[in-house]
Order: structure tokens, then sequence, then C-alpha cells
């Protein structure tokens, strides 16, 4: 978790949704996506806020070159859609979505990171969330079934942290 530590007080310059293709999902809720920052220092570098995909429980930072085949913000529901209805003819690749220009992240972009918090059960001493603050939103990063789901103030209200819940009290740690 030290990794994550290393986040504060890095801007974002750029901000990407990446997504798998939800192929006959039911629910939003069950789609696996994650963000991905770019900061000034590294602008070819994508850092991705994601859940491990080993033990599909802890958050996990991953780097990757930032994407050269980027689709629409404007396509993103249509797709969405036509992934879970199983009518989308494309590859299952990871899809990128730069969301930089969009009114729901606005109050991330340019903003500085302030904080970090983990997110476990009291029960557990391994977390299985992350909170990215920032001074007007927030990024929530959890896991779901096939992967990795995230919600800000104004995009993916889906409340996965209610599924936690039930199974224990939640331990919110900040990284400090």
């Amino acid at each position: 978790m030290k990794t994550f530590k290393e986040l504060r007080n890095q801007e974002v310059k750029k901000l990407f949704l990446l997504v798998w293709p939800p192929l006959g999902e039911e629910k939003e809720l069950d789609i696996d996506i994650s963000f991905g920052f770019v900061f000034p220092q590294n602008p070819d570098r994508l850092c991705v806020i994601t859940t491990d995909k080993e033990n599909m429980w802890t958050p996990c930072l991953r780097f990757e070159e930032t994407p050269t085949k980027v689709h629409s913000w404007s396509s993103f529901e249509s797709r969405m859609n036509a992934w879970m209805k199983s009518e989308c003819e494309s590859d299952l690749e990871t899809e990128y979505y730069e969301v930089t220009d969009v009114q729901e992240f606005s109050n991330i972009i340019a903003s500085k990171i302030q904080s970090i918090e983990f997110i476990g059960l009291k029960n557990n001493p391994e977390p299985f969330g992350v909170k990215v603050i920032f001074d007007n939103d927030y990024i929530l990063s959890t896991p779901i079934s096939d992967g990795n789901t995230v919600e800000t103030s104004q995009f993916n209200r889906n409340d996965n942290l209610l599924n936690f819940e039930h199974m224990g009290t939640l331990d919110i740690k900040s990284s400090e």
C-alpha cells in the first residue's frame, strides 16, 4: 500500500475510464471499470487504480502506457448497453474512455490528490477498497465479482459498499 501514498499531492492532468466489456452482464454494478490517471510529470504513463486480478480483493496500482485507442465519452452508455445485450461486435479487450473534459469529472481534473483512505472490514487486516480524495470530489474503487467498480460524487453511484457492510463493520484507515 506504500505506492498509494506516493499519489498524494499529484495533480491529475488527464483522466480515463478503463472498462472490460460487460458481455452479457445484467446490471451496471457488474461492469468491470477502473480509473486511470495521467500526471504532468509522466505524460506518457497511465496510473491505474483497480483490484488485484490475482486475489480479486486487494486494491492495486498498475502502470501502463497511455492508450492510443480511445473511445469517445458520448459512446460510453450506448457501448455498455450493447455489450450487456451481447450486441457489440468488437473484440474483447479493455476499452479506454478519456473523460478529462467531461462535466461529471470536472472536480477531479487539475486537482491534487489530498489523501488516500483504505477501506476494509474490522475482522480482516487486508483492505478491499481505496478512496482517493480531492478537494471537491473523490474516487472510490472497490471489487466486484468480475473485477472492479468505481464511483465519484457524480458518476456510477451504485453504493457497492453496501455489499461489504453485510460482511461486517467497515474500517476506514488513512494512508498517512
